[in-house]
């Protein structure tokens, strides 16, 4: 098996086979970041290259990745499909390159028709109009109605396994075949067959919090899923690519799903966080505390009345002043920053706090504490609880 440091962009090469010049690659880039269309595409509709030419690199391409061709032999034969009119395959073989046995690759395609998911012919009609479109060949599959939407998650879950060294290409066939057959979920096809067992606390993927939140639909996941396992790139990179997150709102995402990791908000408020935080351009802080209570509900008012008096943030006597009994908890919060005994900041502390409280994230004695933490250090609540040791990133992204 052969294997290059790195996986080559199929414009790196084409430069290095000389068929694309940089300069015109660098135009293709822009073109194509600028349209949100396939760089490959980009450079046939400006004639760059010819369509047997990107053919012909996609397959290279996919056969460095697979570990199964040198970059340096790829472009040495990609010359000869330029200057000789010859198909990829046969350029490959005047160098002497052998392929090795057939069921080697953890390509989606090759996955699926050994799961007798699709046939051989199903996959090779979709990798033309992979070629041509652009599409990753699992979104064509969806599209043809080759496979489901939930075969294609179960295959890139697969493929992740895999890569990751979890399980074995044939486990994960095993899997594949289970899940078609029995409509039940892959990680839960690994596990009744013992090959894998899913860890007990896990993250919560980006990309379901932000179909929750409405900023992507489904098969748009589906797709940059395919494209982050295909390029391995970070899938957040990709969401930016293909121009469907800012990467301000990719930023608060990774934040907002950090909370969602550490179990101080659940998945719906971190949806509806992103909602506003897209609509509004706030900040994650006032969006998630918002977010966390709408609306006030009428035990808040006495929650908050301790809270203030316990963390020493006001007096009893100046809280009497500014509100009566039968003042409701929302006219509370309204009056509290009116009369400047609370900042804004510190009032988004106290409305996390409170829903930490409700959903017995925390007890009131460290919510006091923890607010405390934030008076002190002008921190934000979910900075005070790191700081106190109560929460912890799961894993660097």
């Amino acid at each position: 098996m052969v294997k290059d440091a790195t996986l080559i962009p199929i414009g790196e090469l084409l430069t290095k086979s000389d068929i694309l010049s940089i300069d015109d690659l660098q135009s293709c880039l822009d073109r194509a970041k600028e349209r949100g269309l396939p760089i490959g595409k980009v450079m046939v509709m400006l004639g760059h290259i010819k369509q047997r030419e990107l053919k012909a690199a996609v397959e290279a391409q996919s056969l460095i990745n697979d570990g199964m061709l040198s970059s340096d032999l790829a472009a040495k034969a990609l010359q000869l499909v330029a200057k000789q009119d010859m198909k990829l395959p046969e350029a490959l073989g005047q160098l002497g390159w052998k392929k090795q046995k057939a069921g080697a690759t953890n390509r989606i395609g090759e996955l699926l028709v050994e799961a007798e998911a699709i046939t051989w012919e199903q996959l090779d009609e979709a990798l033309r109009t992979s070629i041509e479109t652009g599409l990753p060949v699992g979104r064509v599959l969806v599209f043809r109605k080759a496979i489901t939407n939930a075969i294609l998650l179960a295959c890139l879950t697969a493929q992740k396994l895999i890569r990751e060294g979890v399980i074995s290409r044939e486990q994960a066939v095993q899997g594949l075949k289970a899940v078609r057959q029995r409509a039940i979920s892959f990680e839960e096809s690994l596990a009744a067959s013992g090959f894998y067992k899913p860890p007990s606390r896990r993250s919560t993927p980006l990309g379901y919090i932000l179909v929750e939140a409405g900023l992507l639909e489904e098969t748009q996941l589906m797709t940059c899923m395919e494209i982050a396992l295909t390029d391995e790139k970070p899938i957040g990179e990709v969401f930016i690519e293909q121009k469907l997150l800012s990467r301000a709102l990719l930023k608060a995402a990774l934040k907002v799903q950090e909370m969602v990791d550490n179990t101080t908000i659940a998945t719906s408020v971190a949806a509806a966080s992103l909602k506003k935080i897209h609509a509004e351009g706030c900040s994650v802080v006032k969006a998630v505390a918002e977010s966390c209570c709408p609306q006030l509900q009428p035990h808040h008012k006495n929650l908050l009345i301790e809270m203030l008096s316990l963390a020493q943030l006001a007096d009893p006597a100046e809280i009497q002043q500014i509100t009566g009994p039968e003042s409701t908890a929302d006219e509370f919060k309204k009056e509290l920053l009116l009369s400047g005994l609370v900042s804004e900041s510190l009032m988004y502390a106290l409305l996390r706090s409170l829903y930490l409280i409700d959903t017995k994230i925390l007890v009131q004695e460290d919510a006091i504490m923890a607010i405390h933490h934030c008076r002190k250090s002008n921190s934000s609540l979910d900075e005070a609880l790191k700081d106190l040791g109560w929460t912890a990133p799961m894993r660097k992204r």
